[in-house]
């Protein structure tokens, strides 16, 4: 289907998704509580049924991709040898945190350390409310957030930048698995992978929208005493979707670079500000002994599948779903992670991805997270009860009114949380343009497809929000998760074409 001169849609990757995606919506406007029961049903049975192997999978991708690394496969650039870098070090890293979870990451911080401390989880072996659940909360937030994830986005990465950037194969998630499908890449099956990939990543865009225009309009309501409604709700879509659709359209070098490195410093000034304002010596404290705890429960905790179910389903409500919900978007943030990482090492693309990122989380969480265990343990500040009254998207604005200069630091809560969505947007949008085109350039797809997709999610959201409210929303958020499955399942073979990839005459004669 020609659009214009210039390029062609790929209709076998473009119409299953945009068409499923239609249709989950009418239904969904239809009957709301049967469209969301069964969406829930879903999750139930994915999670009971495949827990095990979302754990399981999760665990060997993190190690398979750290040995990845230190092989002779990581010494290859990506692009090839005469390959130059067309992001600086900085920004590179300030879009890979942006670009991963960072809108999830300023969600979380206070809320999960915090819920953790007061409800521990069998897990822990601590009791509720004590310096054990503290710690091991904080761990254990951190666990989900950090190193594990950006291992699942970088195997993806990996795969996909070799094929795509090393091998002249299409910039889609299918290339990655050449090395074992061949030329059927091109066919049904290689169409198959890459619209599950496009699909699973817009339900999560889309779940991350809605929840984050949540917080969004909770932060006005911290400043201007604004009760969230439909209306504020619609203002904020537009705004965030005219924004990242406009940074999207304008490039990579000229939209996401930009905004990500400013979100990048207001990231840091917050850190900053929390452990020299806030309880510093705690945080060193609580932060050095939830590095402890980390190492020593990393494996525990990767693969707590809980067989017995003593802590009451806790493993598929947070690890279980959040490994989903990652993974979900795994293969399309992998490709945006390899698609800057243009003249870097593979060994660099995975080392910089996991450990830049995981290690900022680390800190952010330990400075949210630990400050709100703070204030609540020492201070009786009643963060929680805040919480418990207006929801977790009010966590971070409930723990920075109880520190100093509360009016500067909550409207830049605001402004961090509103460019942490645009530049995950923008990324997945550019993304998905390129997947769903054909004759274009694996740099930059067409403008006219970026306004495409980024205004089809916004106006998806909208609906959500307005016609099934948070019921629609948190269906779409199970519908991603449930869509995670194929993609586990494409995981384990791209762990296989990577070995192939890996174990080739040229890579091994380097």
């Amino acid at each position: 289907m020609k659009i214009f001169k210039d390029f062609e849609i790929e209709k076998g990757v473009f119409f299953p998704p945009a068409i499923l995606m239609g249709l989950t919506l009418t239904i969904g406007m239809i009957s709301t509580e049967s469209f969301a029961n069964w969406a829930s049903s879903s999750l139930e049975f994915t999670i009971n049924n495949f827990g095990w192997m979302y754990l399981l999978l999760a665990f060997i991708i993190f190690v398979f991709t750290l040995a990845l690394s230190f092989s002779a496969f990581g010494k290859i650039k990506i692009g090839g040898e005469e390959s130059e870098t067309e992001v600086g070090f900085w920004p590179w890293c300030a879009m890979s945190v942006c670009g991963g979870i960072g809108v999830a990451m300023v969600f979380w911080a206070v809320a999960e350390p915090l819920t953790h401390y007061y409800i521990p989880p069998i897990l822990a072996g601590a009791a509720p409310e004590s310096p054990e659940s503290a710690i091991r909360g904080l761990q254990m937030a951190i666990f989900h957030w950090s190193y594990v994830p950006y291992s699942l986005f970088a195997i993806f990465g990996v795969a996909v930048g070799y094929a795509s950037y090393n091998m002249g194969l299409p910039f889609r998630p299918s290339s990655a698995l050449y090395p074992l499908m061949g030329e059927k890449i091109y066919t049904f099956p290689g169409k198959l992978v890459d619209a599950i990939s496009v699909l699973a990543l817009i339900g999560g865009v889309i779940t991350s929208l809605g929840f984050g225009t949540m917080q969004f309009a909770s932060g006005l309501g911290f400043l201007f005493n604004l009760i969230p409604n439909d209306t504020i709700y619609v203002l904020i879509i537009t705004i965030l979707t005219v924004s990242y659709t406009f940074s999207s359209y304008r490039g990579l070098q000229k939209g996401m670079k930009i905004i990500s490195s400013i979100n990048s410093y207001i990231y840091v000034f917050l850190v900053i500000f929390l452990f020299s304002f806030g309880p510093t010596r705690f945080l060193l404290n609580i932060g050095v002994e939830a590095m402890g705890s980390l190492i020593k429960n990393f494996v525990p905790t990767a693969l707590n599948i809980d067989a017995f179910n003593t802590g009451d389903g806790w493993s598929g409500t947070w690890t279980i779903f959040f490994w989903a919900w990652w993974m979900a978007c795994a293969p399309l943030v992998g490709m945006f992670l390899a698609r800057i990482a243009i003249g870097r090492t593979i060994r660099q693309l995975i080392l910089v991805n996991i450990f830049i990122p995981g290690t900022f989380i680390f800190m952010w969480f330990t400075g949210f997270g630990g400050s709100a265990i703070y204030y609540d343990h020492f201070k009786n500040a009643g963060i929680m009860n805040i919480i418990n009254q207006r929801g977790l998207e009010v966590s971070m604005y409930a723990l920075l009114h109880n520190l100093p200069m509360s009016y500067i630091t909550i409207p830049l809560g605001v402004i961090v949380l509103g460019f942490s969505f645009i530049t995950l947007a923008d990324a997945m949008t550019s993304t998905i343009s390129a997947i769903t085109t054909k004759n274009t350039t694996v740099k930059e797809a067409p403008e006219s497809i970026k306004l495409f997709w980024g205004l089809m999610i916004g106006a998806v959201t909208v609906l959500c929000l307005l016609v099934s409210g948070e019921v629609g929303t948190q269906a779409l958020q199970s519908m991603s998760i449930v869509y995670a499955l194929p993609i586990f399942i494409f995981s384990i073979f791209v762990i296989i074409s990577l070995l192939k990839m890996a174990s080739s005459k040229e890579v091994l004669n380097k």
